[in-house]
């Protein structure tokens, strides 16, 4: 009898170690997981990651995001008539904010992204993300065109989506030389 009470004392040990077990993967996967993955999303305020590595279309050079600073970035899709239909705000913009520094960053999986650029926004520099899907989710981009400021501090100060007014577009050119320093955490 002493035999079987320690081999059923054994088996009922082992099942609450594996209901244990198969607990914390739950707990895992629906609460420490999600939470880790919005810490990576960057709002206003916050500072750009430096994992978020952009290729230039024009050099093929890799830069992180956060290296560009202080800077606005614009981000498209070429095939977006949104994004088409906002260059001549963003045009006028930069007109009215010479010295300001605008980025634009391709999103679509699209050879003329370029041309689109040279077309559209002449002169600026064309960026595309390494891991596009990494990209959108760490910067909350569901539409395009979005545009965002960073200071020269490296965090986000603004940010807007869709089509803007040249005043707005010129309202987060200017950000990154009024606010760029920001004070924070």
């Amino acid at each position: 009898m002493g035999t079987g009470r320690i081999r059923m004392e054994s088996l009922l040990n082992g099942l609450t170690a594996v209901a244990l077990a198969v607990a914390l993967g739950f707990v895992i996967r629906d609460r420490v997981a999600p939470t880790l993955r919005e810490r990576r999303i960057v709002d206003p305020g916050e500072r750009i990651p430096s994992g978020i590595l952009l290729r230039d279309l024009s050099t093929g050079d890799t830069v992180p995001l956060a290296n560009l600073a202080p800077a606005t970035v614009l981000v498209f899709l070429t095939t977006c008539p949104a994004c088409e239909s906002s260059t001549p705000a963003w045009r006028e913009a930069l007109e009215r904010a010479p010295g300001s520094h605008l980025i634009t960053v391709a999103v679509g999986d699209h050879p003329d992204a370029r041309a689109w650029t040279a077309r559209e926004l002449p002169g600026m520099t064309t960026l595309e993300p390494l891991d596009v899907a990494g990209f959108l989710g760490s910067m909350r981009i569901r539409v395009v065109p979005t545009a965002f400021s960073v200071g020269a501090d490296g965090r986000m100060l603004d940010r807007r989506e869709g089509v803007l007014s040249p005043e707005d577009a010129r309202t987060l050119l200017m950000a990154p030389r009024s606010r760029g320093t920001q004070a924070g955490p």
